[in-house]
């Protein structure tokens, strides 16, 4: 009997060229985030966090004249979740504190691994790490906020990503949109260690507001949409095939007039 080979009818959807530019540092990055399990969902968030950084710093070399790592830049952002391998959801907020170990502990720089702790909602301020006693490993600090433009760029690399691509918040005209988004993120490990609810007002939703203000520029509307949106696909793609929905939820209003859990 001849041996009939089904043709096949659509066109794959893999961008090989992407991996073929991987740098040798991106490529050990990956290596380390399989290693510790993360999920392909959080890999391919991860690697769109990368894309970003590098775009948000040469924006940031181009606007302000100020040289920056783009290694660091770009590593920081590969392995800001590295951490989340090793935590249950309850922990969210120390997983970037054992992202930085895991950093550390896998050989990367000291400055990769001060991105990774200081990334989280674009940076944890000292009210909020104070109520939910967070660990710092970062040497001088009382907090957890970005403080050199490689800290900032990563954190906002996370940010803005998170934000338009998996809250669909249109972070370029809606100034309180990272509040309704991340306000249920923030609130919920307080709410479940210390029985408190986050006030409206408090300096860590301050914070996400003004970062978000601070950094837009470095991310023009027009370069994220021509270099990032195909990343942003594929990590849609991936995070709705583990089953989790997006656009995750966000308030449709600020103040909230009754959160989720009332």
């Amino acid at each position: 009997m001849a041996n009939i080979r089904r043709k096949l009818e659509f066109e794959p959807t893999f961008q090989i060229e992407n991996y073929n530019g991987f740098s040798d540092a991106r490529h050990r990055g990956i290596s380390l985030m399989a290693e510790m399990g993360l999920p392909l969902y959080k890999i391919h968030h991860s690697i769109v966090i990368a894309d970003a950084a590098l775009m948000i710093a040469d924006e940031v070399q181009s606007q302000t004249g100020v040289k920056v790592d783009l290694e660091t830049c770009e590593i920081g952002a590969l392995l800001h979740d590295v951490g989340i391998s090793q935590i249950v959801s309850d922990d969210m907020p120390e997983h970037t504190y054992i992202g930085a170990q895991i950093a550390r502990a896998a050989g990367f720089s000291e400055e990769i691994a001060r991105c990774i702790e200081l990334h989280d909602s674009a940076g944890l301020v000292k009210e909020y790490c104070d109520l939910l006693q967070l660990p710092i490993s970062c040497e001088g600090n009382d907090d957890l906020v970005p403080r050199t433009w490689e800290e900032k760029i990563v954190a906002y690399a996370d940010q803005i990503i998170s934000l338009e691509g998996e809250w669909e918040i249109d972070v370029w005209n809606d100034d309180i949109g990272p509040a309704r988004a991340v306000y249920q993120y923030l609130a919920i490990p307080l709410k479940i260690r210390q029985g408190m609810i986050l006030p409206f007002d408090h300096p860590q939703i301050t914070r996400m507001i003004e970062f978000n203000k601070e950094m837009r520029r470095f991310a023009p509307r027009e370069r994220y949409e021509r270099e990032l949106r195909s990343g942003i696909e594929r990590m849609i793609c991936t995070t709705e095939a583990a089953g989790i929905k997006v656009p995750f939820f966000s308030y449709t209003e600020w103040p909230p007039r009754k959160l989720i859990w009332q």
